[in-house]
């Protein structure tokens, strides 16, 4: 269940023909006919009773490897070509610097003093009152006060897609299922449906649960 709280969470695409093969069972003829048709179109040899593993690590190679090998090259190109790659070449001390690692813990009462919390002004409509934006937040407070060290990395993660505290984080009450974040403006949307703060507790764990999926808004 807790795969579902951003866009569905991920889920096993068992109709691409490289999966079919993962597995002892047998292809039917139409399973097999894709299997073909997706060897032949990347130049590999057709499927065998022998070849059957070796295929599928083919296909899965080409398919995750080789849509990217474009997007690598180009990366590596834009380096030699502005100062940052002799800068990694010359001084790989500058590393840490350049690509900071994520942070090992997450302090709450820092975490409390980025957080931009919904004004009253905020409400544009009678859906949200005042009332029930102060309830909702006070969830949020009580959540991170009282969380741990690793609950509270997995919520930044889920909040901004990594866990390093940013200068601002925001929160919006809205109406929706589940908790949900905007990765890219830092933004946690939470909805005003709770009525208890366990059953918020709940739903916000399984959905910071999530996290390492990257399946975030965007």
């Amino acid at each position: 269940m807790k795969m579902i709280f951003k866009f569905g969470g991920p889920q096993r695409n068992r109709s691409k023909p490289s999966m079919e093969l993962e597995g002892e069972t047998k292809l039917s003829d139409a399973e097999r006919t894709r299997v073909q048709d997706l060897a032949y179109a990347w130049d590999l040899p057709p499927l065998t009773e022998n070849n059957r593993r070796w295929l599928f690590e083919k296909l899965l190679i080409h398919s995750v490897i080789g849509r990217v090998t474009r997007q690598i090259k180009q990366l590596r190109r834009g380096l030699k070509e502005t100062p940052m790659w002799t800068l990694l070449t010359q001084r790989p001390d500058t590393v840490p610097s350049l690509f900071p690692k994520e942070a090992g813990t997450v302090n709450h009462e820092v975490l409390l003093r980025r957080i931009v919390w919904p004004e009253d002004g905020d409400d544009d409509d009678d859906e949200c009152p005042v009332e029930t934006k102060c309830r909702i937040t006070g969830y949020l407070r009580q959540f991170i006060q009282s969380a741990t060290s690793s609950e509270l990395a997995n919520l930044l993660k889920f909040w901004t897609g990594w866990e390093i505290v940013p200068k601002s984080l925001t929160v919006e009450i809205v109406d929706g299922r589940h908790p949900t974040a905007a990765t890219c403006y830092e933004t946690l949307r939470i909805p005003y449906h709770y009525k208890d703060y366990l059953t918020f507790k709940g739903d916000l764990l399984a959905c910071i649960e999530t996290c390492y999926a990257g399946f975030g808004l965007v």
